[in-house]
């Protein structure tokens, strides 16, 4: 005869699922502390006692346990080689797991097979470890391949399980593979709330917490170490039904990952307080990654380590705050395995400290910042800069909130839309195509600001705006907040000296490359829409031409003719009036460089190629550190010529012209397109 039946109300989580699924009854019962249940257990070396020996819904084979109808079991005691199941579609299933240790070496501890649904309670301190042998997995034996589970808890394909309780649940995969894992469409739900006080570590040598389809964590404290992915959700190779989604809403979570230490198709991260080490990415999404809610409020996130740090097709910050520590780019949206989707970066609330030795914000689309507080430390080198943003006419609109963006100069970038301010002159580089490199109406003045600095802006009264101190060196910084003012002068001081001024500048609209104020032709013109001043007319001779026409020379890099490639035919019918100048000559399908002109008194270097027919602009850009960044894509289409900046003697540059025509970028053949250019 069963045990008299205790109700209580299900969990937040629970009625999800039972509202979610036209299987689950709502007549699932659900543990009470109060000592009434369905049946408990208690295990050992030797096999498995029941208090209720006649009672149902259950079956015991050795040290096996199947729970195969709904109701509420209580597991207790101790064994090396034993398992609990709950059958395939069973639903309504609470295991209480009380002081519990199990370990097994032919299946998972537990297992939630196929459309079961069952919740685990936690009390006092309990651990589940697979020991199976990893090489069961492709073992040629049928049966013991079938048989391997590979996780200390599997939730298979179609199920859902959900983590709540008091006490400690240890989960070890670290001798075989997974922690915990879910298999496609399945639903890993872990705490009912914020307020949740129980204990989940998990140990993995593969992914430590996982579901292919739905990943929820609502609270407890979850403690995550494993040599892959931490917390993730992402289908196998042709699954199209799971949804690879991760949210978090609450609770103190701390990841300590080999590689990414979340990641998944798509990552909400609405709530909760996570400390994250990562050997690779932080936070991941395949597609989007969304950070806090609409009302501005959300997680507390602290990145000491990773190789990016937020990264997603699309970025979205709403709320909450967060610090980035990044070897490479600190938040990046960017996905290389995606055709025909619009990278973006958006910032709307939160506060967000980056801290990287990439770009520090890297959109390969357009960036909107409307608000919150952003604080970029980019790196100390000019392949990088603290914001970047995507080739072929993307922008950065500013709009409201305030941004403070440190870095160096080579590759600075700076609003196409919103008013800003900028200390520093700009560099080679500055954004692809279409994207800023104008380094805004500053005094046009080089600083350098040393790691360790203290830094301060300032207006005309003495008011601070922003103050810090340097993380790295940095000798350029754009600002960015609904305080400045059109008729003030703001001053940079490095260690409590002057050093820079500037005034309020406001985005061009223009997708223009970064090389600002380049010096005008023979004439020092200032340069267009702000940045540094032309340099006052400096000579531009002696120019050193090579020689491209010279066929003996194979290392001439200006000699891009290939007589094998097709798409680079030449017309000798094609009429063209030698009188005209501003109609050159056209010849190719895109743009071949014919000569290169060098400057060794200025350091600069000139481009001279042949025109285009159809061309409506023409772009010119720089590969460094892994990217091609813009130096200039907003060149007439009635100018074959593209002279630098200064830059330093003995330094390669890799370079490619390219051509827009039909509103489209030529970006074919970029590689064998390209060519190299050294300083004199």
């Amino acid at each position: 005869m069963k045990a008299r039946l205790t109700m209580r109300k299900l969990t937040a989580a629970a009625a999800a699922v039972t509202m979610a699924g036209s299987m689950v009854s709502f007549e699932a019962f659900a543990y009470s502390d109060s000592g009434s249940y369905d049946n408990s257990f208690n295990f050992s070396n030797s096999g498995i006692s029941a208090k209720d020996d006649s009672g149902s819904g259950y079956k015991i084979s050795g040290t096996d346990l199947t729970i195969n109808a709904a109701g509420t079991y209580v597991v207790s005691g101790e064994c090396i080689e034993g398992s609990i199941t709950v059958k395939k579609g069973t639903t309504g299933v609470v295991l209480v797991l009380d002081s519990l240790t199990l370990t097994s070496t032919s299946t998972a501890p537990v297992s939630v097979n196929k459309g079961a649904e069952a919740e685990i309670v936690i009390k006092g301190n309990n651990t589940l470890t697979d020991s199976e042998d990893p090489a069961n997995e492709n073992s040629t034996n049928e049966t013991i391949a079938e048989a391997f589970e590979g996780a200390g808890i599997k939730v298979k394909s179609g199920s859902s399980l959900t983590l709540t309780g008091t006490g400690t649940l240890t989960v070890n995969g670290s001798s075989c593979k997974n922690g915990i894992k879910g298999g496609a469409t399945s639903t890993v739900t872990v705490g009912d709330s914020a307020n949740d006080s129980f204990t989940l570590n998990v140990n993995a040598a593969k992914n430590a917490l996982s579901a292919d389809g739905e990943l929820i964590i609502n609270g407890g404290k979850v403690n995550v170490t494993s040599a892959d992915d931490g917390i993730k959700a992402s289908p196998d190779d042709g699954d199209t039904d799971s949804k690879g989604t991760i949210t978090i809403n609450g609770g103190n979570i701390t990841v300590n990952a080999s590689d990414d230490a979340v990641h998944g198709e798509q990552v909400n991260v609405f709530g909760g307080d996570l400390t994250i080490t990562a050997g690779n990415d932080a936070l991941k999404a395949e597609n989007a990654l969304t950070v806090g809610k609409d009302d501005g409020s959300g997680p507390d996130i602290d990145v000491k380590k990773s190789y990016e740090g937020f990264e997603g097709a699309a970025i979205t910050l709403k709320g909450g705050k967060g610090s980035i520590i990044s070897s490479d780019d600190g938040m990046n949206a960017a996905n290389g395995d995606l055709k025909n989707v619009t990278f973006e970066l958006n910032i709307s609330g939160g506060e967000w400290y980056v801290n990287a030795d990439g770009d520090g914000t890297d959109s390969n689309g357009n960036m909107n910042v409307s608000g919150g507080f952003t604080e970029i430390f980019g790196a100390a080198n000019n392949g990088n800069g603290a914001l970047d943003i995507g080739d072929f006419g993307c922008s950065l609109v500013y709009t409201g909130g305030t941004v403070v963006a440190v870095g160096m100069n080579g590759m600075a970038v700076v609003p196409t839309s919103g008013n800003y301010i900028a200390f520093g002159t700009s560099g080679m580089g500055g954004g692809g195509f279409g994207r800023p490199g104008q380094g805004g109406q500053s005094s046009g003045s080089s600083y350098s600001i040393s790691k360790g600095a203290s830094i301060a802006i300032k207006d005309s009264s003495g008011s601070t705006l922003y103050e810090a101190t340097a993380v790295k060196s940095a000798n350029h910084i754009v600002f960015a907040s609904d305080s400045l003012k059109s008729d003030e002068t703001y001053t940079l001081y490095v260690n409590g000296q002057s050093t820079a001024t500037a005034t309020l500048t406001a985005g061009t609209g223009q997708s223009q490359g970064g090389m600002p104020g380049q010096p005008g032709q023979g004439g020092g013109q200032p340069g267009q829409g702000g940045g540094q001043p032309g340099q006052g007319g400096q000579p531009w001779q002696p120019w050193q031409p090579t020689d491209p026409t010279n066929p003996t020379d194979p290392t001439d890099p200006t000699d891009q003719t290939d007589p094998t490639d097709p798409t680079e035919p030449t017309d000798p019918t094609e009429p063209t009036d030698p009188t005209d100048p501003t109609e050159p000559e056209v010849t190719n399908k895109y743009p071949v460089v014919n000569s290169i002109e060098y400057s060794e008194k200025t350091h600069q270097f000139r481009l001279h190629w042949d025109a285009v027919d159809g061309a409506q602009k023409y772009g010119v850009a720089v590969y460094l550190s892994g990217k091609w960044k813009v130096a200039d894509g907003n060149i007439s289409a009635s100018t074959t010529t593209f002279t630098s900046p200064k830059l330093k003697a003995g330094q390669t540059y890799k370079v490619v012209v390219c051509a827009k025509i039909n509103g489209e970028w030529d970006k074919s053949k970029l590689g064998s397109r390209a060519f190299t250019v050294t300083v004199k």
